[in-house]
């Protein structure tokens, strides 16, 4: 099992929950997978690298009030909805540095790849390519966005996008397959 080689003692989470979720829900973010939420994974799976986790999203955003439901209200912090990249600065400016960053549609994430982000991470900001794909996990330990590398791992790390994506992620939970183990 990999350890960290790093100390992020003063490390933030941000969970990214405001997508427009065009190609499978607007409700993407509290969809159920495999039992229960799917941000309700991402924010546990989080927990493991710090209590200070936050969810962004956009104040009108329709899966808010079932996301106010799952965690709790002080730990919302909205954004103005630009897009993706855009959403992230503005959410990583306002939890601070260093923050890691999760897509709220990535419910199965190894811990394994995690823990090679933080620990090969030798620029400002690094993201996580998923076997060379983007996936949208990053982290973030400045804002100099000159600064910036790519680290890959070879684990599977699925993003649920459209439904064929979320029955195939349901279909491999009720054969018994258990995400994110290494």
């Amino acid at each position: 099992m990999r350890t960290l080689k790093k100390s992020l003692s003063d490390l933030k989470v941000v969970i990214m929950a405001g997508g427009k979720g065009s190609r499978l829900s607007p409700m993407k973010p509290v969809i159920e997978v495999c039992g229960k939420p799917m941000i309700l994974w991402v924010y546990e799976f989080s927990k493991q690298f710090s209590d200070r986790i936050f969810i962004a999203t956009v104040k009108d955003h329709p899966a808010l009030p079932k996301l106010k439901e799952i965690i709790s209200t002080n730990n919302i912090i909205f954004t103005e909805g630009k897009g993706y990249e855009f959403d992230v600065i503005e959410a990583v400016k306002k939890v601070g540095l260093p923050c890691l960053v999760f897509p709220s549609d990535t419910p199965f994430i190894p811990k394994g790849a995690v823990e090679k982000l933080i620990n090969e991470c030798e620029t400002s900001i690094c993201t996580l390519l998923s076997k060379g794909d983007f996936i949208g996990i990053s982290l973030w330990n400045s804002l100099d966005t000159s600064s910036f590398s790519s680290v890959n791992t070879d684990y599977e790390i699925v993003n649920v996008n459209t439904n064929k994506d979320l029955l195939k992620i349901n279909e491999k939970c009720s054969e018994g397959f258990i995400w994110g183990k290494e």
